[in-house]
């Protein structure tokens, strides 16, 4: 079990399990960085699979269902992924801006991380839809890869942009020339004790009424 700090000052523990209103697993999810997670526990594939149907039944326009997902799930396979980020960051890092130290970082074993899921977009072939349509389905598919993963007491990270939306990542992952990789789910049990703390501004001031039709 782990804790979560909520933005109301109150912690949480959370238990493997449990059963969750749909309002409260929305505000208990949380970004968990792969350096918290326990490595002397794997996820089952059977709540990674789980995770993955929730990620289907994400909403998409025109049932294009765009959202592909590349699963890298023994420690061989994401150390090489981790090495070939580190390769690809030094082929293409100028020598003044290279840094030993981060391509070591880069490279180095994440022995807490369960599983890593490459988060793809397949663009159709006919680009009836938007681009960005397509990207946002995916993130809907995401959001509910997360919040499946917190409802069985899993930790997850969505780790995005830089040189992982490369053409060389794309060519690793083995995507079309119009397909998207996102980004990087990493995916593992939080270490026991583990707390995590987040707040929210709030919800009054991001949202405009509009009740009346004279209203501006």
């Amino acid at each position: 079990m782990f804790s979560y700090f909520t933005n109301a000052a109150r912690q949480e523990t959370v238990e493997e399990g449990k059963k969750w209103d749909a309002d409260e697993l929305i505000k208990h999810r949380r970004s968990i960085f792969p350096r918290d997670y326990d490595e002397n526990r794997k996820v089952p594939r059977e709540i990674l699979e789980k995770m993955l149907e929730s990620a289907n039944w994400a909403p998409n326009h025109k049932h294009t269902e765009p959202w592909r997902f590349v699963v890298f799930g023994s420690p061989e396979s994401i150390q090489r992924l981790a090495q070939f980020e580190a390769d690809l960051y030094k082929a293409t890092t100028p020598e003044h801006k290279f840094m030993q130290r981060k391509y070591e970082k880069k490279a180095r074993s994440k022995p807490g991380v369960s599983y890593v899921i490459a988060i793809c977009m397949k663009r159709q072939a006919s680009e009836r839809l938007p681009e960005i349509e397509e990207v946002c389905a995916v993130a809907c598919a995401v959001q509910n890869l997360h919040l499946s993963a917190a409802g069985h007491g899993v930790g997850g990270y969505w780790c995005s942009g830089g040189r992982i939306s490369s053409d060389e990542m794309k060519g690793y992952l083995g995507l079309g020339e119009k397909d998207m990789c996102l980004g990087l789910f990493y995916v593992g049990y939080p270490k026991p004790g583990y707390v995590a703390r987040s707040h929210r501004k709030p919800i009054a001031d991001k949202v405009q009424w509009i009740i009346s039709y004279y209203q501006k």
